[in-house]
């Protein structure tokens, strides 16, 4: 099977391609958000003469429009997506500066979710977001905070002796004997800690449970700990915008 559509989203840190053939994920993977003979390569193993359109979203604006440039060289049929492209209500105070990436995952949960089941969406990259939305009230807005990695890293260069600490899959439990057994326990409680807090509060915002759904490099991280390994969709966003093409061919 060889895929017909391919979605981008321009992250941070890297790029994700993925390939879909009538709404089913192929193949995915991460390319470089610089390195153009990396995506050379990746356009001619697996989409040269069969890809039929591409949607590119991303918050990364230098990076974003560079790659949305290459494309345009592949193919005639490249769409570059914003806010005003979903067919979802944005009830915030500015839906041009909110991070596309956010909007589209948003977008994704409420497609795949039962009817009327309220959700939030916790996307937990270098930095992570915790979305609220509804399908009768559209994106609700969230709240943006450190990302896991990011807050240990900020402690070794903000300060004169604290040393870099890397984290698993595994968030420590008990009290550190050391320093770095100390900033894995702080870091990675604070994390968990901040993120559930944020889930509850909007929970109560709403009067409702919502349906979780995680994703982003620390994502399946918190789906563990958080809600019993459920609700971790890695390619939240790429399906967004699979979703999104299906939408448009059947409207």
């Amino acid at each position: 099977m060889k895929p017909s559509f391919l979605a981008i989203d321009v992250g941070n840190s890297s790029i994700k391609w993925g390939l879909f053939d009538q709404g089913v994920l192929l193949e995915h993977f991460r390319l470089d958000l610089t390195d153009v003979s990396s995506w050379e390569k990746s356009w001619n193993t697996w989409c040269k003469g069969s890809i039929n359109s591409i949607l590119i979203c991303g918050v990364v604006p230098d990076v974003l429009n560079n790659h949305f440039r290459w494309l345009k060289q592949q193919s005639d049929n490249v769409r570059l997506i914003s806010h005003a492209d979903l067919p979802m209500q944005i009830n915030i105070d500015n839906p041009a500066g909110t991070g596309i990436d956010r909007l589209v995952a948003s977008f994704a949960a409420l497609k795949l979710v039962a009817k009327n089941e309220p959700v939030i969406v916790v996307d937990a990259g270098s930095a992570v977001t915790v979305d609220l939305a509804s399908c009768r009230d559209g994106f609700l807005g969230g709240a943006i905070m450190p990302g896991l990695k990011l807050m240990a890293r900020s402690l070794n260069q903000y300060t004169a002796q604290l040393p870099q600490v890397s984290f698993t899959d595994q968030i420590r439990k008990t009290s550190g004997a050391n320093t770095f057994e100390a900033i894995s326990f702080g870091v990675g409680n604070a994390f968990l800690g901040g993120v559930d807090r944020l889930i509850k509060k909007l929970e109560t915002q709403i009067s409702a449970k919502a349906v979780l759904f995680f994703t982003g490099g620390d994502g399946l991280l918190l789906a563990n700990h958080l809600n019993e390994g459920a609700g971790y969709f890695p390619n939240l966003v790429l399906t967004g915008l699979s979703l999104l093409v299906e939408e448009s061919s059947d409207g």
